[in-house]
């Protein structure tokens, strides 16, 4: 492939890359706030990460596709014959991104390397070895009680903590950790941070905190009905917060989350324990079906634009 030739895909891909950024910086700090007001909106935290993909995707790839709206051309290249000059992204005429080479790889060379670095550690991440919600007691350097593992968890509690605990509120562990299990929580933490790696680390870990906020008052609901004792639930994590027990940042564990908040929202009066459903479920598929068929039938209309924003200094 000649250089030219590699010209388009690097282009197209600094594209996708600096536009997917730049939503997340515009978009994450409004919904931390909001997550922030109430932690039960960060049920919706898959569907928003996902924006920044959605939205890069759709401007780089209709960038990439030739059409004009005005001539009611959908996948037709008009440039070269009406404009010869004018500048395009367009595997018909791949030369013509050679002008734009530089500054994309300016903008790889800026935004790749820590997209790069989080997407490995999270490669890294455990697959797990199966065990679902039976116990695994071992002895750990910390009390903790988690789910190791995104595919296949295994419920690792430290024996330290499991003996400090008293049957019934052994019962309100393991109750939480089902929960969680119910809803495939692990999976989808690996699948959030994976969609977070296009945003900045300071605006991905409260985002994701946030998301890890929510998901262990859910299961905290889940284990309240399992045992038909909220005050029971909230006497276990208070038990193990005097202990010291505190999970490691991003997991999805018994002691996860803000132990404080969970404990208020066990013993709030009138508090209805209800686990919910899943955080992607049909109205999320739905919502991001949705934006796929639009952004297909919107793909002239953008691709008018960016080939006018691309033209700008000419």
């Amino acid at each position: 492939m000649s250089p030219a030739a590699l010209a388009l895909p690097t282009v197209v891909f600094a594209l996708f890359l600096g536009t997917a950024w730049l939503v997340a910086v515009a978009l994450l700090p409004l919904w931390i706030r909001l997550t922030d007001a109430s932690v039960h909106r960060a049920r919706h935290s898959p569907l928003v990460v996902a924006l920044p993909w959605l939205v890069g995707a759709t401007v780089s790839l209709a960038a990439l596709l030739p059409g004009d709206p005005h001539l009611g051309q959908m996948l037709a290249c008009h440039c070269l014959q009406s404009m010869p000059a004018w500048l395009h992204l367009c595997p018909s005429h791949p030369e013509k991104a050679a002008t734009l080479a530089v500054p994309a790889a300016a903008v790889l060379l800026v935004l790749l390397p820590h997209r790069l670095r989080a997407l490995g550690a999270l490669l890294r991440e455990p697959i797990g070895q199966g065990g679902g919600g039976q116990p695994r007691v071992v002895a750990l350097n910390r009390p903790v009680a988690l789910l190791h593992g995104w595919l296949r968890p295994t419920l690792v509690i430290d024996r330290g903590l499991w003996d400090a605990l008293s049957p019934p509120e052994r019962a309100a562990v393991l109750a939480h950790e089902r929960g969680h299990l119910q809803r495939r929580d692990p999976l989808l933490r690996v699948l959030l941070q994976g969609a977070l790696v296009l945003a900045p680390r300071r605006l991905a870990r409260p985002v994701l905190r946030a998301w890890l906020n929510h998901a262990e008052q859910r299961a905290d609901s889940a284990a309240a009905q399992a045992v038909g004792d909220s005050g029971l639930v909230a006497q276990a994590l208070l038990r193990c917060a005097r202990i010291g027990a505190h999970a490691p940042e991003a997991a999805v564990a018994w002691t996860g989350g803000d132990l404080e908040r969970r404990v208020h929202a066990l013993l709030r009066p009138g508090a209805a324990h209800r686990a919910g459903g899943p955080d992607l479920g049909v109205a999320e598929g739905a919502v991001i079906a949705s934006w796929v068929v639009a952004a297909v039938a919107a793909t002239p209309w953008i691709h008018h634009q960016v080939e006018h924003l691309l033209n700008l200094p000419i």
